[in-house]
């Protein structure tokens, strides 16, 4: 259901649906299916609905203009972001702690394999904000995931779909005979009901 959703959006909205999807999916917001969304855009790329090299520049672009926003709302507001909207973005003093040290540690690491770590990945352009880390290194380090990411989830997507088809064509004369065997016996049972019951 939620696969079919994502397809209708995507078909109705095509490039700006996917701009948006991965815009918002790198403000952080937490149970946003954005990744799906591009995996399933990527279902779309193979069969012929749009083309790769726009997908692939909606999502990098779009995922690149939504981690500044979250990062300039970082810088600007600092802690306050997180002492107002924690509970929203899913951030416990815990791992706020925590991703606060992955970037001390290491900035260029904390910005673009942050993003894989669950728990810390929606905190990442928050924290690379509140941090300080500067605006021309964090928009290079950003842009460098994001052009790897959207690749690499629109091409899976690409890769699925294909080997869905082959899969189905596969699938489907067991399925039919399946389904005849199912018809046979089902019918053959109420042929023997209808016989004791007479």
């Amino acid at each position: 259901m939620v696969k079919e959703f994502i397809l209708n959006y995507l078909t109705a909205f095509g490039i700006g649906g996917i701009l948006l999807s991965s815009f918002v999916e790198a403000l952080g917001v937490p149970f946003f299916p954005g990744g799906i969304m591009i995996i399933i855009a990527g279902f779309l790329i193979a069969e012929g609905y749009m083309a790769f090299p726009a997908a692939w520049f909606a999502t990098s672009f779009g995922f690149v203009t939504g981690s500044l926003a979250a990062y300039c709302l970082g810088m600007k507001l600092g802690d306050k972001v997180f002492e107002r909207s924690g509970r929203l973005l899913g951030v416990t003093p815990a791992r706020l702690n925590q991703a606060r040290a992955y970037l001390s540690n290491s900035a260029a690491g904390f910005v673009v394999f942050g993003r894989f770590i669950p728990g810390i990945s929606n905190l990442t352009p928050y924290i690379a904000g509140v941090g300080g880390l500067k605006p021309i290194i964090f928009f290079a380090l950003t842009s460098v995931f994001a052009v790897t990411w959207s690749a690499l989830y629109l091409s899976l997507g690409m890769f699925f779909e294909q080997s869905w088809q082959k899969l189905t064509q596969r699938v489907q004369p067991l399925l039919l005979i399946g389904s005849l065997m199912g018809l046979g016996i089902y019918l053959l049972i109420m042929a023997r009901r209808g016989k004791k019951a007479s």
